[in-house]
């Protein structure tokens, strides 16, 4: 039985079939197509389930807040105070999640703090509609607080302007704050130089 090609199937594959067929037979070519096309869906399966798994938004209050912070010590932790109706938040995040790759093997995390209002007690659809848009997958916060009724003060955010940026040392405690001036975006430059001297502080 002569196996009909169509165009697409890659000339390499086909002489690998080809000669599959002609030493063990028909029943071997279909026996290793099939083992073939498994892997390559359970590999497909695979790679789906890690970038579909959904993002979850966790309400706190600075007590919540503080408890993340203490799990990732031992690490760089950079929060990124933000919210959905700040434009230069938005304008910014991007360059955060590629921070947070960037920065991943040198033990750097990056938080989110949201400073949306909460919908019956939980954060709004329309942000964690835009953090699965940027593709956002580190741990993401919205406080229990709106910020001009106890947010700002409770997360220390002058004059509660937004954006805001903290970044954490390795135990756990303040190492800068970067505030944004009149609103505007905090320079990316400016967020990534601290990083590095945090990175550069914690290996000394």
């Amino acid at each position: 039985m002569q196996v009909l090609w169509p165009i697409a199937v890659p000339i390499s594959l086909r002489t690998i079939v080809d000669d599959v067929q002609k030493r063990f037979g028909w029943l071997t070519v279909i026996r290793l197509f099939s083992s073939v096309m498994f892997v390559a869906a359970s590999a497909a399966t695979s790679a789906q389930a890690q970038t579909s798994k959904p993002i979850r938004v966790t309400v706190v209050d600075r007590v919540g807040y503080d408890k993340v912070i203490a799990a990732n010590i031992g690490k760089i932790v950079v929060v990124d105070c933000w919210a959905t109706w700040c434009v230069p938040c938005r304008n910014g995040f991007p360059k955060m999640v590629e921070l947070s790759k960037k920065y991943a093997d040198e033990d750097v995390v990056v938080v989110s703090l949201c400073f949306d209002d909460l919908v019956k007690g939980e954060a709004p659809a329309k942000v964690t509609k835009f953090l699965e848009e940027k593709d956002a997958r580190f741990e993401h916060l919205i406080s229990s607080l709106n910020i001009s009724k106890g947010g700002a003060q409770a997360f220390e955010i002058p004059d509660e302007l937004l954006p805001h940026c903290k970044i954490y040392g390795k135990d756990g405690k303040i190492l800068k704050a970067l505030e944004s001036v009149n609103g505007d975006e905090i320079k990316h430059e400016d967020i990534e130089a601290a990083v590095k001297a945090a990175i550069k502080a914690q290996t000394k």
